[in-house]
Formats: structure tokens, sequence, C-alpha cells
């Protein structure tokens, strides 16, 4: 989609795109931007055969493995460096791969989105990203002692990177993408952190948030000559964990080695982006009060968490915020869509339990009532605390169906299913 590669390039998206974040496909991988004269990388050691004969043989000293040797400045030898500058951390070296031209194209669409974008949408959600790392930063303990996150495996990971995160976080919400006016000048490329900022724990904690191990993936990449023709060549591109290496054509573009199919799509891909751009003012203009108001929300509720003093204050508002942020996120990703893409929304709504269900009740529901919908295209969030139980469902295509599949789940009367068209929520009654 235009708003995702948009995105990507004014991040890192674009970078982990050509490289690939998943562990089990295997993806093309960026060129390195610089051809000037460096120390020539090599891919993995390539290890002798193992003898097959049945002749058994005296011990022999293992013969040392043999490093395939590869111009730094052919298209492997660029790839590979351009790894190793990502495993550093340095995205901002990294971001080179791109050629003069293309950085130049990125750089005309941050400055279009600072002119077309409504400046008090963006200083509001600017606001609202800065209280939230201030209760990231200052709650820190109390959040991760709550009952969602104490003693719970799968929140080790980002309890370990929850420094580093915060520390990204708050470069971008102090840089110049924070202000629209300093955002009508800026480059891509300083938007990203480099050499002297950047460290693994945060490209880890960038990682985490995309939901890959960039760096110990870009680490684990080998790169591997496969054919040339001249003005083309093919490399074979292998992940720590990829079965088979995957062979991507380079071709070489205002002396850059870049990905074919990259080159290909460029000119079209940054005219759809201006497309987008252009009718951005018109998108936000029409969900702007929604949003505002959403932001409002949010405010109202970090300032709760902000003042409170001691554990037990904190939990008395976190309660009411997780559950807000539960049951509201949902409709801030459709608000978000709408304004970046103009797509309309099949409806959403809430369906309130009057008791929280069990554990045991909770999966059964999962699994038979909202995996369906979601199969069928309609995305939930669950939620079952405080004595009551809540779902969101978004892009509902028939509602009086949703209804009676409630009532036959639950056996109640359809008529014990009150569906509230304006409030967009439904209520069930069920037996405590």
């Amino acid at each position: 989609m235009t708003v995702n590669r948009f995105s990507a390039l004014v991040a890192v998206g674009l970078m982990v795109w050509t490289v690939g974040c998943s562990s089990s496909t295997p993806k093309p991988t960026v060129p390195e931007a610089s051809t000037s004269e460096a120390t020539t990388p090599t891919t993995k050691p390539v290890e002798q055969p193992a003898s097959t004969t049945d002749v058994p043989k005296s011990k022999e000293p293992t013969a040392p493995a043999i490093p395939v040797t590869i111009d730094a400045n052919s298209a492997a030898g660029t790839v590979t460096k351009t790894l190793q500058t990502l495993e550093q951390g340095n995205l901002a070296e990294a971001y080179d791969f791109l050629p003069p031209s293309y950085q130049a194209d990125i750089d005309g669409l941050i400055h279009e989105f600072a002119n077309r974008m409504d400046p008090e949408v963006w200083s509001r959600l600017i606001g609202t990203a800065r209280k939230t790392i201030n209760v990231l930063k200052t709650k820190k303990e109390l959040i991760l002692d709550l009952d969602l996150f104490r003693n719970r495996p799968e929140v080790e990971p980002y309890r370990k990177s929850w420094d580093s995160s915060l520390e990204i976080l708050s470069h971008l919400s102090n840089s110049d993408a924070a202000e629209l006016a300093s955002l009508k000048n800026v480059t891509a490329r300083s938007l990203l952190p480099g050499k002297a900022s950047a460290t693994p724990q945060q490209f880890d904690a960038i990682g985490l948030a995309l939901g890959a191990n960039l760096a110990r993936q870009f680490a684990g990449v080998t790169v591997t000559p496969v054919r040339t023709d001249g003005t083309e060549e093919v490399i074979a591109i292998r992940g720590p964990t990829d079965e088979e290496p995957a062979e991507v054509a380079y071709v070489k573009h205002d002396g850059r080695w870049l990905p074919k199919s990259l080159v290909d799509h460029w000119d079209e891909g940054i005219k759809a982006d201006r497309v987008w751009l252009e009718k951005l003012p018109a998108r936000i203009k029409v969900v702007k009060p929604q949003i505002l108001e959403a932001l409002s929300q949010a405010d109202e509720i970090l300032d709760q968490l902000a003042a409170a003093s001691n554990r037990e204050q904190f939990e008395q508002a976190a309660g009411p915020a997780i559950l807000s942020l539960a049951t509201a996120w949902p409709n801030l990703q459709l608000l978000a869509r709408q304004a970046m893409t103009g797509e309309s929304t099949l409806p959403s709504v809430t369906i309130t339990i009057n008791r929280q269900l069990s554990e045991a009740e909770a999966g059964k529901f999962t699994a038979t009532v909202l995996k369906p919908l979601n199969e069928a295209g309609s995305d939930y969030t669950f939620l079952a605390n405080d004595g009551r139980t809540f779902c969101r469902l978004q892009r509902i295509d028939d509602m009086i169906a949703l209804q009676v599949t409630l009532a036959t789940y639950f056996k109640v009367p359809a008529a014990d299913v009150k569906y509230d068209r304006d409030a967009s929520t439904i209520t069930i009654d069920l037996d405590r």
C-alpha cells in the first residue's frame, strides 16, 4: 500500500523490506550505497565435504575452511557491507544504499507531507505521544508490576528493551519530525539514528517493535555471488534459519547497486505516493473531530496515570485505562485507515457481557465465535476484566447475523442480545 511504502521510506521500513524480516521467508536484501574502496567483505567460510569412503583412515588435521573472497564493489560486496552497517545499528549510513536522486524523491515526499498535514492534528498527536513516553518512563516499575505483565515469560523481551525503545521514541518525538515547520526542510537521512547515537540494544528495540530480531538476522545472513552478465548481477541471500537461499537480481542505478525490482517500480511508486498526499488534507478533514476527541480522552487517562504516586493509585487508574485502550484502539485504527486511504469501513460494534468470563469460557468463546469472524474479515479485541467482558469487533457485514450467533452461542433469547445502533454496542446479560 502507498501509506505503508511512504512510512517505510521515512523510517527504516524500506531497508527492512529489502533485507526481509521473516525468519522463514527469504527476501531481497538492500544494496550498499558506497562504491568507494573498503575492506573486502567475505561470506561465511565454505567447509570441505567429509569423506564418504568405507576404508578406515587415520585421523588427520582438518583442512582450514576456504573463505570466498568477494569484490567490495560488486553487488554481493556492497550488500554484505550494508548488512554489517545495519548490524551495528547505523541506520543513517545504511540508508545511503539509495542513490542521491532517490533520496531527493523521498525528501520531497516528506516536505509535501509536512505541507499538507493538518497542523492541529499533528501537534496533538505529538503531544499525546510525549505524554505516553513520559508515563512509560516514570511509571516503568509500576507498569511492569501490573498483573498484565508480572511473571509472564512472553513479556520478558519487552522488559529488556524497555529503556532502549523509549530512547528511540523520545528521539523521534523531539526531533525535527515533531514540528511540521521543521519537517518541511529535513532530509530523511537526518531522522535516522547514526553511528554515534545508535547502539545494538536500540536496534534490537526497533526489531522488537517490528516483530523481528533485526540485528541477529542481519548478522546471520550469507551473501554469495551467483552469476553476472556485466550489467546485472544475481546474488544468493540466505538468512540464518532459511532452508534455501533466495536469488535476487541487482542492477546499477546512479552508481548504486539496487534490486532490479526496486529500480523497475520506483517511479510509479513515487507517483502513487504523491497522488496519496494530494488527497490527504480532505481525508484528514473528514475524521478530524473524532481524532481530536480520541486524543483528548487519551490525554485525560495519561494525566491520571502520571499523577499516581503509589502502586494502589496507579492500579486504580490503570484498570480503566487498559479497558479504554482495548475498546478504543480498534476505532482509532479505523479512523487512521480512513484518514490515510479514504476507504469507507463496515460498522464496528462493542459487545459488553455483564460478567467476567472465566479463562476456559473466554477460550471457548474466542475459538467458537471470534476466530470464525476474524477469518471472514472481522478484526477483534477481547478483554475480560473488572467483573465484565468486553469485545470490540471491526468490519461487521451482517449485524443481525451476529446477534443471532451470539444468542445461539449463549443460549439466550434473541431479544436479550440488545443492539444499540447509535452507540454501536451490543449488551448481553448472562446468569452470574
